[in-house]
């Protein structure tokens, strides 16, 4: 089973005139780019028309089920209407996907994937008409059962971070319980509350200055419970994080910022109709997002974050977990019954620059950080000191090879065993044991350090020389 990762970049245009893109194909483990194809897809002014209807439809059907209302109030005339819609829709997206360009760059694609892959694909846009598309309806992926669609921005970079804090081993969430009029954010209460080995902190309908602990604080994952909306037109979602206060995404930037240098991972907004939310996160780099792309019935909403969190949270691919709660919403639940195309209203926004970490990897330091506890400006360093050595060590075996006498034989192969640190600087000078820190430039402590001029120090440190304070340079230096 292997791990791809398919990027469909689509380019300005417009249904009515087309569509460029570039369609990439990597493999995730070997970080090797197997394809790239170019193309154009072809006007198409019926998908997006065949899009609104649905979209109508369904938005009446919805938001009855959303507050609540009887099963009486829900007519089978309503739910059928919905269904024929999406089967129209499902027809019109595939009509538009059988294009011959589209064919050809598939016809690349197909013979470096096998059925058991992982793959993610990716639609990377800045038009937001293409990410409200339901891509997974595209019926030449039905062979693959572990592929998951997922949408981006085009411009992508790995976020900074800074003043990591270590997590202890444990997933920490703070989570927004906003405005619940009408809903019931109790249920996603308790199912935070029965996720193992996590740390929670719950706003409930808080302030807007109650929310100091995004920015003050370290969080893996930002949840919110609530109503929201996405003004698609302004490419704006909105909060509503109590009854009295709503908040546009935009007025939390330099906040939302602050939580993401700080490690933030994952955001999951499990709300009413937040694809502009997870299209304004993007401009932000965080690295994931899961939001709803329509208003979301109670039960679906509820469903998919218990289903979501337990896959997950057993260390499922964020992907497949995904993945795997929209199928038991649909096949198991029936929940398709009641709204015609709510099991995929869920989607992944990515951050193409970040690699979706595993559960395990939450309770873990942050995967940017190498030094957790100190800035990263001194990661940094750290990282730089790390390459001189491993580079310094590099150039003093091939550089000094020719001089050692003694411990290779005519093949250049070591006579010593592995146990044996022996390496011979010059004739007169022998170091034996592990260097204890990495080489220093400028200052001739120790044999491995380098001089002014970028030499090796080797007979001439202050370790070599007769008489005076040895340095420690060697671990076995401490235990003699």
């Amino acid at each position: 089973m292997g791990r791809k990762l398919i990027v469909a970049r689509i380019g300005e245009g417009g249904f009515e005139r087309g569509f460029p893109f570039t369609f990439r194909l990597s493999d995730e483990e070997t970080k090797d780019l197997l394809v790239e194809v170019e193309g154009k897809l072809p006007p198409a002014e019926y998908v997006y028309s065949s899009y609104t209807r649905w979209q109508c439809c369904y938005r009446n059907l919805s938001y009855s089920l959303r507050l609540g209302a009887s099963g009486a109030q829900v007519t089978n005339l309503a739910v059928d209407e919905c269904l024929q819609n999406i089967k129209t829709l499902q027809l019109d997206i595939n009509r538009w996907l059988r294009d011959s360009q589209v064919q050809a760059a598939l016809i690349n694609l197909f013979p470096h994937l096998q059925r058991e892959d992982l793959i993610r694909f990716v639609i990377q846009t800045d038009d937001i008409r293409l990410w409200q598309l339901p891509w997974h309806l595209w019926e030449v992926w039905r062979d693959y059962p572990y592929i998951e669609f997922a949408l981006s921005k085009c411009q992508c970079c790995k976020p900074p971070r800074s003043n990591v804090s270590s997590f202890g081993g444990k997933v920490r969430i703070l989570a927004i319980l906003g405005d619940r009029r009408g809903i019931d954010v109790e249920r996603d209460r308790q199912i935070l509350e029965s996720l193992p080995n996590t740390e929670i902190v719950f706003l409930d309908q808080p302030s807007l200055h109650q929310l100091t602990p995004l920015w003050e604080q370290s969080w893996h994952i930002l949840f919110f419970a609530g109503h929201s909306g996405s003004n698609t037109s302004r490419q704006e979602g909105v909060l509503q994080i109590n009854p009295y206060e709503k908040i546009e995404i935009s007025k939390l930037r330099q906040t939302l910022t602050k939580a993401i240098s700080n490690g933030l991972e994952l955001a999951i907004f499990n709300s009413c109709d937040g694809l502009a939310l997870g299209f304004n996160l993007a401009d932000l780099q965080l690295p994931q997002t899961i939001v709803m792309r329509e208003a979301v019935p109670d039960e679906v909403a509820q469903e998919f974050l218990k289903f979501f969190l337990q896959s997950y949270a057993s260390d499922e691919t964020l992907y497949l977990a995904v993945k795997e709660a929209k199928a038991k919403i649909q096949e198991l639940y029936h929940l398709e019954e009641k709204a015609p195309g709510a099991s995929y209203l869920p989607v992944i926004c990515q951050n193409l620059a970040v690699n979706p970490p595993l559960w395990s990897d939450l309770a873990k330091n942050s995967p940017y950080s190498l030094l957790p506890r100190f800035s990263l400006s001194f990661n940094l360093i750290a990282v730089g000191v790390l390459s001189c050595f491993v580079v310094g060590i590099g150039w003093w075996l091939i550089n000094l090879k020719p001089n050692l006498t003694g411990n290779y034989n005519d093949n250049g192969n070591s006579k010593s065993d592995r146990g044996d640190n022996t390496v011979v600087v010059d004739e007169s000078n022998e170091i034996k044991g592990t260097p204890i820190r990495a080489p220093r430039q400028g200052v001739c402590e120790c044999p491995h350090d380098y001089d002014s001029l970028g030499r090796l120090c080797g007979g001439k440190s202050a370790y070599s020389r007769q008489g005076g304070n040895k340095p420690v340079c060697y671990l076995e230096d401490e235990s003699n």
